[in-house]
């Protein structure tokens, strides 16, 4: 690797997860938009206490409607959105990493009979803040919507939910039955089905404008689809967050008292909540900073109580531990990869040769760009689908294999009809499908030249993107580097539901992007089938892969899970590249902090100030 100068982890579920982010922290702070200092503002564990959360400098909330499209699937939507509207199931406790959390979760576990074929759901007797009693029709409330749309939610993939539930029936007040349409494994039906469920107010919300009346619009499509409209256009409507009467209808642990135009966002603590952990402060606030410096210099200056040290700092942790702090680390169970567009007209041909997918991954230094970019602590290699941290069964014995190689993606490329300037871009030689020849779609006379989108605001990411340009020329691939704000970047790659923008050609969506499973249960339909534009066109094989790893069961499941991620990692799907750890800086004044590592969620209802 040459010298250089890299959760915000989405939650991009292609989807989820997305997908990348660095982790979203808390944070004490005053009652405006401007942090105050920690030592001014922590107070005895009471109901006066405020908490805030320092948002990622990549990207700030910027949809509250807790159904989620891939434009806006990014964690830090999540976040705001779990804490007013939970999902059915939360997985993960503090202890362990796959286990329904019974404390957080809305319902009873799910009950599973006739082979896998009939699951059972009952809701735990919880209420809204207006209170009435959260229904089994909200859950149906839902399900109609993401019938009618499906294509537009984030966590959607062609077979999964809803097109995998033969349907879904109310069986008295509080529990709801699905019929699926084959047997499927439990433990991914409900980390990855059940558990991105999100029950909404059907009292409150089943309207197609703001002065109709509520009805039961959702059980017909057309209805379905004007409601989503309808909900859709209040959620995108940022300027009215404070005021809308819609999102004070809440089941979680917090509502929503104020927004700001720099997305400042302000919760306070929803005095109906029905969960055993009642919220112990008064407000939870997040907090926008404009780059990850801004934010380390308020953890220097002990102005806050929970943050985050940058990648590109972590030479620092010993001056924020004498400043008061513990440094926790915590990662997000996901895969980190740069995207590849193999419905460009540009690129497109020459990515879907599978010796140009290796010879991008083996122009990608992952152990020198951990050693001199994260000091050899801020992160680890990761060379496929299957999330090497958290520890799993799953992984096939190749994954660990490092195919940094120079030489190796040199002689892949002239070995198939490209000739290797001293400087500059290879040019295509030899064109056409032979065994030695370009392939299909490449002209002679096609230079090997990508466009690299990546997000803005990361020292760290800055440096492993100029690396990789770096080593990449040196084998003739030439790598133009630009950058955009999270946000923008979603929005021009993923503006419509299928994410099929033909302008982009590879794209890093984060400091520390990944794409994140949402689940314990690292099966591939999230990265690879759910958005068309996004995705490796799936072949009848592959698809049969990713089936097995959602219907096996017993001692074959680690099978099916090891079988694809073999496949996937023979065929070089995407570019694969190191996933960071969050160093968080946590103050002794707040206990009870965790951070989910499958959604990277904090749960400001635990807090206790001291």
């Amino acid at each position: 690797m040459k010298p250089t100068s890299r959760r915000w982890k989405l939650r991009f579920s292609l989807g989820a997860t997305a997908i990348a982010s660095v982790s979203m922290v808390g944070i004490l702070a005053s009652t405006g938009a401007t942090p105050a200092s920690a030592t001014a503002r922590q107070r005895s564990a009471s109901t006066g206490a405020v908490v805030s959360l320092a948002e990622g400098a990549q990207g700030t909330p910027n949809f509250i409607m807790p159904f989620v499209t891939g434009a806006n699937n990014a964690e830090a939507n999540i976040n705001l959105q779990y804490q007013m509207w939970p999902t059915l199931y939360t997985i993960s406790t503090p202890k362990s990493v796959d286990a329904i959390n019974k404390t957080l979760s809305l319902a009873y576990p799910p009950v599973y009979s006739d082979g896998n074929t009939v699951v059972t759901v009952t809701l735990k007797p919880w209420k809204w803040s207006d209170g009435t009693p959260l229904s089994a029709r909200d859950i149906t409330f839902f399900m109609n919507i993401l019938k009618a749309e499906k294509t537009s939610w984030s966590s959607w993939a062609p077979g999964n939910m809803p097109t995998n539930v033969v349907s879904w029936t109310t069986k008295g007040a509080s529990t709801v039955v699905f019929k699926l349409n084959k047997a499927y494994n439990p433990t991914w039906f409900t980390d990855t089905e059940l558990a991105h469920l999100v029950p909404m107010p059907q009292q409150a919300w089943d309207k197609e404008s703001a002065t109709g009346p509520v009805g039961n619009y959702d059980t017909t499509t057309a209805g379905a689809k004007a409601v989503y409209t309808f909900l859709k256009k209040q959620g995108e409507d940022t300027a009215t967050y404070n005021t809308n009467p819609l999102w004070q209808v809440v089941d979680g642990a917090f509502k929503i008292k104020q927004y700001t135009s720099n997305s400042f966002v302000a919760l306070v603590a929803n005095t109906a909540y029905s969960g055993p952990d009642k919220p112990k402060i008064s407000k939870f606030e997040e907090i926008p900073y404009t780059s990850s410096t801004a934010e380390f210099n308020a953890v220097l200056s002990g102005d806050v109580s929970l943050g985050y040290v940058p990648l590109n700092d972590l030479t620092e942790t010993s001056r924020v531990q004498a400043v008061g702090y513990d440094t926790v680390r915590s990662e997000l169970e996901a895969s980190n990869m740069l995207s590849l567009n193999y419905h460009s007209p540009v690129v497109g041909p020459l990515v879907k040769q599978l010796y140009i997918r290796e010879a991008l991954n083996d122009v990608m230094d992952q152990p020198g760009q951990i050693k001199a970019i994260l000091h050899g602590t801020g992160g680890y290699a990761d060379y496929g689908p299957i999330p090497p941290e958290p520890t799993n069964p799953y992984m096939a014995s190749l994954q660990r294999k490092n195919p940094f190689d120079i030489s190796a993606a040199r002689k892949l490329l002239t070995s198939h009809g490209w000739k290797i300037p001293a400087s500059g871009a290879a040019k295509c030689v030899k064109p056409g499908t032979g065994s030695s020849e370009c392939g299909a779609g490449i002209a002679k006379g096609k230079t090997l030249t990508f466009a690299l989108l990546y997000v803005t605001g990361s020292g760290y990411l800055t440096a492993t993107m100029a690396n990789y340009k770096s080593d990449a020329s040196e084998v003739g691939i030439v790598i133009n580097l630009s950058q955009q704000p999270f946000n923008s970047i979603v929005g021009d790659i993923c503006g419509t539901a299928t994410c099929d923008s033909p302008g982009w050609q590879i794209a890093n969506w984060g400091a520390g992007f990944a794409e994140n499973y949402n689940s314990p249960y690292p099966e591939g339909a999230p990265i690879f089938e759910n958005h068309v534009g996004l995705d490796y066109p799936v072949t009848a094989q592959f698809a049969a892969l990713m089936d097995a790893t959602k219907t096996a069961t017993g001692s074959n499941t680690v099978k099916a899970m090891r079988a694809y991620d073999k496949w996937v990692i023979q065929h070089q799907l995407e570019v694969w590249q190191i996933e960071t750890y969050t160093v968080n800086t946590v103050s002794s004044k707040i206990k009870n902090v965790w951070y989910s590592p499958i959604t990277g969620n904090v749960y400001p209802q635990e807090f206790v100030v001291k």
